[in-house]
């Protein structure tokens, strides 16, 4: 049985976006490839593909992690520190290598069943570590 194991990334090892090349026409093989095991495997709709890049250094303690707001519509991605990102937070985007995943960013789960007033979630607009 083959296990995949996740750890944390230092993000410094992207290349920074700048650098980085666009998906172009040269990649529609190895693409067309990852669709045909994602099909097979009955995963199309769960996973997908992301131009793996950095903007900025972390610390060693620090990741990525994703914060959204329904009522403005936002998407906030930010580092914070691993301790404060919580037991709700799920890996969504993982740098695939020999051996093992590394989590390259996390997003950030809410407990929609917990409303307060006008049913908007208090802790989906509260930033981690704040």
């Amino acid at each position: 049985m083959n296990v995949l194991s996740i750890s944390p990334v230092q993000w410094s090892k992207l290349k920074n976006i700048d650098d980085v090349e666009p998906i172009g026409d040269g990649d529609a093989a190895c693409l067309a490839e990852v669709r045909d095991v994602l099909k097979k495997h009955g995963a199309l709709l769960r996973f997908g593909v992301a131009l793996l890049h950095s903007h900025f250094d972390l610390a060693d303690d620090e990741i990525m992690l994703e914060s959204s707001d329904d009522e403005s519509r936002s998407l906030l991605t930010r580092p914070v520190r691993q301790a404060d990102a919580g037991d709700r937070s799920v890996g969504t985007i993982w740098m695939l290598r020999e051996g093992n995943a590394e989590t390259m960013s996390w997003c950030r789960r809410f407990c929609r069943k917990l409303p307060i007033s006008g049913g908007h979630n208090q802790d989906h607009n509260r930033v981690p570590g704040k």
